[in-house]
């Protein structure tokens, strides 16, 4: 009967805590995640995003793109100067890196076509909402494709910063391992 009582009350006091637990981790998200609650704080959020990615994706093509092509371009004309058992390494980091110049310079001026269309779109949709020129039914369409056409985009600025930022550390690691070519 003792045990049985220090069993309940140990797994009540452990129940309570792992309530508690879940209870402040959803008070934290609730507050760390407050999303505008208007349409139009959402748009303007949308369009605040919209410039910081559009900045991004110009920094990444006036930067990190050109600097990438430029190692990629030194050691692409020296790979016969490499330790040849090392050059299947090298050779297969600068396809890669080859790979993902290419797949940003195709894709980079579509992006931020269209971000610019977006930014205009999210200004018109603000400006008719405002106006009361929409039912809050059809400004909440408009605004989810524009927040999901948002979303694609920033999810497509951050894949390109992340493999620039890795192809950069292994230009740096091949810059570090091959200083007698530059």
């Amino acid at each position: 009967m003792r045990i049985f009582a220090r069993h309940k009350r140990h797994t009540m006091k452990k129940n309570f805590h792992i309530l508690s637990a879940i209870l402040l981790g959803l008070l934290f998200f609730s507050t760390c995640h407050n999303k505008p609650q208007t349409p139009v704080q959402n748009i303007d959020e949308l369009k605040r995003q919209l410039v910081t990615d559009s900045t991004t994706l110009y920094n990444l093509k006036t930067t990190d793109f050109q600097q990438l092509e430029k190692d990629f371009t030194l050691f692409d004309a020296k790979l016969q100067d490499i330790n040849p058992e090392q050059v299947q390494t090298v050779f297969e980091q600068l396809n890669l890196t080859q790979a993902y110049l290419r797949q940003f310079e195709e894709v980079s001026p579509d992006m931020h076509q269209k971000m610019t269309y977006s930014l205009l779109q999210l200004e018109r949709l603000k400006a008719d909402i405002e106006n009361h020129y929409l039912p809050d039914s059809l400004a909440n369409v408009y605004l989810e494709t524009e927040t999901k056409i948002a979303d694609t985009l920033h999810n497509r600025v951050v894949y390109f910063r992340d493999r620039f930022n890795l192809c950069k550390k292994e230009m740096e690691a091949l810059k570090k391992n091959h200083q007698h070519i530059q």
